[in-house]
């Protein structure tokens, strides 16, 4: 994204009695990152109460698509956070919030791509192999491979594509809290941002 210029938001917080408002903005906002690309409309939006980001408050996620000769299907974010615009990448709304999260978390905290003489380390079988016999004990996985590999401090993150009980998955595993992911059709980098939204919003409840 390019230099913009200060971009004032509204005063209230995101919801349908001022979503005129929020989506001048976010139009606004666009321009500033798009240029001609830029929408001049956009779709009904769907709202966040709550970030269950520190700092971060009530969101809203308008879908979009691009100006010119070959649109693109896009996310744009805003409200109580920094705003930001992803591709659709055939997610739901819900699962573009927590992309957002994710995406907001690996900036705050510094998460940075792990080099190559470390990713060559790094044995994704055995890893798999451990969670599998915690989780899912006598399954294997085949096909194990490394797709993502991410810094967080000293610790590691993984992201690992195998095949479990006949079906692709992702699978997240070192230092990382695991999960699993049917969602293979989507770049790793992704579906990492997911994952760690979805553990933000699963702690936030938590706590409720």
């Amino acid at each position: 994204m390019g230099p913009s210029e200060p971009l004032a938001a509204p005063a209230a917080a995101p919801a349908p009695d001022c979503e005129r408002e929020w989506r001048e903005y976010a139009l606004t906002w666009l321009r500033q990152h798009l240029g001609d690309r830029a929408p001049t409309t956009m779709r009904i939006p769907t709202y966040f109460d709550a970030s269950a980001l520190e700092g971060d408050g009530p969101i809203a996620i308008f879908p979009f698509s691009t100006s010119g000769d070959e649109p693109a299907e896009h996310w744009v974010v805003v409200g109580r956070t920094e705003p930001n615009y992803y591709p659709r990448w055939g997610l739901t709304a819900d699962e573009a919030f927590r992309v957002h999260l994710g995406t907001r978390f690996m900036l705050v905290v510094g998460v940075s791509q792990a080099d190559e003489a470390e990713r060559q380390t790094y044995d994704p079988r055995a890893d798999l192999d451990r969670i599998l016999a915690q989780i899912y004990p006598g399954e294997p996985s085949l096909k194990a491979s490394l797709a993502a590999m991410f810094r967080v401090g000293a610790k590691r993150h993984t992201v690992c594509r195998c095949r479990i009980g006949g079906e692709d998955v992702f699978v997240m595993a070192g230092d990382c809290p695991p999960g699993f992911y049917r969602r293979t059709e989507l770049p790793p980098h992704v579906v990492y941002r997911l994952h760690l939204g979805s553990l933000l919003v699963q702690e936030a409840k938590d706590k409720d």
